[in-house]
């Protein structure tokens, strides 16, 4: 005969509205792609003053983005729902478009802070991010008051055995200097740097505990219909 065992059933603490601190965790995947591709491309590959050559002392002009509250709040409780069920080690899927993307971009106090704009754009399974971005931060203050124009346009995947996020880059454009895409000469030089890009890209990430926990869990990381999707296991 066999005989049956009663457990506690475990407890998950009930969702909480509001973003928690793991919310910034998906707006990371946006941002470290204006932030580490001036970083590694310009900073890394190019010195001082490659550097100098790529930015400009004036920011581009950025496509301005009106958030309004319902778009705003929408994102961020998803990302609440999210980081509840990802910390409690339950499967979830997160899907957030241009639009709510934008809305956090718009609404964050740190990007305020240092003075970034940036867009978003998501169609079918590609992303386009513009941004100008202050290089104060990035160099250190090494090259100051000078700004990466950026506009880029890639592909999101994501490797389930590495744990890792792959960009594959359609076009890669620092102001005027066109370093991927149909009129760039130096394409098959920048796509040999990606490996490099994609191993920064996932260190920065694991290093914020809540950007690790992400990747542990991950199913899967994509752009899929013109939204950004996320799952986990």
């Amino acid at each position: 005969m066999t005989m049956a065992i009663s457990t506690t059933p475990t407890y998950v603490p009930p969702k909480k509205r509001g973003m928690g601190c793991f919310g910034c965790g998906c707006l990371i995947l946006v941002l470290l792609v204006i932030i580490a591709v001036g970083v590694i491309a310009g900073i890394g590959y190019m010195g001082y003053t490659g550097v100098v050559g790529i930015t400009s002392p004036t920011p581009a002009a950025v496509p301005s983005f009106q958030a309004t509250d319902d778009v705003y709040n929408s994102a961020r409780q998803k990302l609440a729902d999210f980081d509840h069920d990802v910390k409690n080690h339950q499967a979830a899927t997160i899907q957030l478009s241009a639009d709510e993307i934008n809305a956090l971009i718009a609404r964050s106090p740190e990007i305020a802070k240092n003075n970034i704009h940036a867009l978003v754009s998501l169609t079918k399974n590609e992303g386009r991010v513009q941004a100008n971005v202050p290089t104060n931060g990035l160099s250190q203050g090494i090259i100051k008051d000078r700004y990466f124009n950026l506009d880029t346009s890639f592909e999101i995947n994501f490797d389930p055995s590495t744990k890792s996020i792959l960009l594959t880059f359609h076009t890669l454009q620092f102001g005027s200097k066109e370093f991927m895409g149909p009129n760039s000469e130096n394409a098959a030089a920048m796509q040999s740097l990606t490996p490099a890009f994609n191993q920064s890209l996932n260190n920065g990430i694991r290093n914020n505990p809540d950007g690790a926990a992400l990747l542990n869990q991950a199913k899967s990381i994509e752009i899929k219909d013109g939204e950004l999707v996320i799952e986990t296991q």
